[in-house]
């Protein structure tokens, strides 16, 4: 009751506008009946207000009846599937993408909504392409079929400026780019799926880094620098390489790895960068903790490969020098961690003298 005591013992008369309350003094002015329920709950709206959160609740709930619709709307659509003609098939895509293009003139491409709008062209374009291929016996698997489901919704993505928008096309993107080189490369590659992943995400992941660096200082570029974004990004990436990597350095030479060591020595130059300009240039912990834990997984596969050990031994010496690599990841990420929250206090410290 430390508002009380500041109360009873200030010189300065109370009134209603400097009165310091806090939620002790509206339950004793609840408990004396000075106030009833609904003034209680008004004086906790003022004291601790939950707009943002009665917001978010809302926007939630808003979502899932809009998600329950949509799933429910998809259901009777497929389940009257073959009895609707092969114009209202098409029909039904081409009515989402154009009722979403209104949505985008009614909300904007910059809002919130105008973006999930803008989500629904794209899946009405895809919505389309996916359907003729069926009404017409097109090949699925084709190039021509994945070339189009890149192509044609590459405006939208690029005028949204919507993160989730551009990681489903990239996933598209990658799936096309594998498809597009699965004749040719397999006299280049042992896998060529993973090595074309890897090289895609490689070149993905530098992109990213050198937009965010070009375009540091200028705010229309901050939706690219989303964390989240570049943390998945770089998840994937070393998941195919890290893939590949150990592929490569498990396979035997011969006439399809032509191009697979000099991957391999892109990839192992792409974890040390990743560990430097994590580091040093742009500090990031999770970003280095991903490049960290890639390194240690090909440090330790690679290293049981070469070690000449049975089974048993193998699982032994596997399990010690899993401890010490991951142990000693550990406490180099705790130095870093330790380091960064030291000069993020040093900065705000010099922020609060430069500013007195």
């Amino acid at each position: 009751m430390s508002t009380l005591r500041d109360i009873v013992g200030s010189e300065e008369p109370t009134t209603v506008d400097n009165l310091p309350a806090d939620r002790p003094l509206v339950d004793l002015l609840f408990l004396r009946g000075v106030i009833n329920k609904e003034a209680r709950r008004s004086a906790y709206n003022i004291l601790y207000p939950r707009t943002s959160t009665r917001e978010l609740v809302l926007r939630g709930i808003l979502g899932a009846a809009g998600a329950f619709f949509l799933f429910g709307f998809i259901m009777v659509i497929a389940a009257n599937w073959q009895e609707l003609g092969k114009t209202f098939r098409l029909l039904i895509p081409q009515i989402v993408m154009v009722g979403c293009a209104l949505g985008i003139w009614w909300k904007g491409m910059s809002s919130l909504p105008g973006k999930f709008f803008a989500f629904g062209v794209v899946l009405g374009i895809e919505g389309v392409l996916v359907i003729m291929s069926q009404l017409y016996q097109l090949d699925a698997d084709s190039v021509w079929f994945f070339r189009r489901l890149v192509l044609f919704p590459l405006p939208v993505v690029l005028l949204t400026r919507f993160l989730p928008l551009w990681s489903a096309w990239i996933v598209l993107l990658i799936a096309y780019i594998n498809i597009e080189f699965e004749h040719w490369s397999s006299d280049y590659f042992d896998e060529p799926s993973v090595a074309i992943s890897s090289i895609t995400l490689i070149f993905l992941l530098s992109m990213l880094v050198l937009i965010s660096q070009v375009s540091r200082g200028r705010n229309s570029w901050d939706w690219v620098r989303a964390a989240w974004f570049r943390f998945v990004l770089v998840f994937f990436t070393l998941y195919a390489s890290v893939i590949h990597v150990c592929m490569t350095y498990h396979g035997r030479p011969g006439v399809n790895d032509i191009l697979d060591p000099w991957l391999m020595i892109m990839e192992i130059a792409f974890l040390g960068a990743g560990l430097w300009y994590f580091s040093k240039i742009a500090p990031d912990l999770w970003s280095l903790s991903l490049f960290v834990l890639a390194v240690d997984i090909v440090i330790l596969v690679c290293g049981l490969m070469t070690l000449p050990f049975g089974i048993s031994d193998g699982l032994i010496m596997g399990f010690l020098m899993s401890i010490g690599i991951f142990w000693g990841s550990f406490v180099l990420l705790n130095r870093f961690r330790i380091r960064l929250r030291d000069s993020v206090q040093n900065e705000g410290k010099e922020d609060s003298f430069s500013g007195e």
